[in-house]
């Protein structure tokens, strides 16, 4: 063959050096292989080939989107986290203290988020802004339907919720620091079929169809990368079976009981733009 290798070339050589790898270490038998390929070919006669998507998705976008912010333990920057189908653009923009957007009687135990935000050298980046958005008690994100998440089939039905409910762009202060209060997120789930071919299949690997409670949060500051990211929640066991694979450990937090609320914090670490 002449000219150098194709992208798809070395891709699959690659891919295939990795199965080869798997096959040979864990000693896959042929009847093993045969039950996969024919699990493959369940999903595509189920119409749900590309849902595998959810195991997969995010960390081809590591490599792209989320570049600037990979290797976070070199600099103890934060961990990059794709934005995801709920994001909307135009979310009311908060002084902070903030309390988010939200109904007279928001359901859900009341939480209060702070922090700082700064750079990796931690610098403070007065009036930095962070879009939050996040699903509600109910388990409803606001302004979208279930069709904003397709492939998937993911149950939101956010008739009569308020188009920007529990979502802002908090300004930090002065000195980086943000506070804002919201509500304990409730659960999003995946919307696949418990008897379909992937449910059988996140059953058998003891998955959740869910993803753990999160915030979602885009940081931006003059002068530096724009972070996209997300906050966990400590005790939480979705933490450890989320699908799309495992959850850092420095975005996970943990949260204090008082009399009336929960407390948070949690500080944003953003990376100098050094790019010409």
């Amino acid at each position: 063959m002449n000219g150098s290798a194709s992208r798809l070339q070395v891709v699959f050589g690659d891919l295939r050096h990795a199965v080869d790898d798997v096959l040979l270490r864990h000693q896959v038998t042929r009847d093993e292989m045969v039950a996969a390929l024919d699990w493959l070919r369940s999903a595509a006669d189920a119409g749900e080939l590309a849902l595998l998507r959810v195991f997969f998705y995010k960390t081809v976008l590591k490599g792209t989107v989320g570049a600037p912010y990979a290797h976070p333990e070199k600099d103890g920057a934060s961990h990059w986290e794709m934005e995801g189908s709920a994001y909307r653009p135009g979310a009311p923009v908060l002084e902070s203290p903030a309390v988010l957007p939200m109904r007279p009687d928001e359901p859900g135990e009341p939480l209060v988020v702070s922090g700082t935000v700064r750079t990796t050298t931690g610098d403070p980046l007065p009036g930095a802004t962070l879009e939050v958005w996040q699903i509600d008690a109910n388990n409803v994100y606001s302004g979208i339907d279930t069709s904003d998440f397709l492939p998937l089939n993911i149950p939101n039905d956010s008739t009569g919720v308020p188009e920007h409910n529990l979502r802002a762009t908090v300004v930090a202060d002065g000195e980086g620091r943000y506070e804002f209060r919201t509500v304990m997120p409730g659960v999003e789930t995946l919307g696949l079929a418990e008897n379909g071919p992937i449910g059988g299949l996140l059953d058998a690997l003891r998955f959740e169809g869910k993803r753990p409670l999160h915030i979602h949060a885009t940081v931006t500051a003059p002068g530096c990368l724009p972070l996209t990211t997300q906050i966990y929640l400590d005790g939480d066991p979705l933490v450890d079976s989320a699908v799309e694979g495992a959850i850092p450990a420095g975005a996970i937090r943990t949260t204090t009981l008082h009399d009336d609320r929960r407390t948070l914090t949690h500080d944003f670490v953003l990376r100098p733009d050094q790019r010409p």
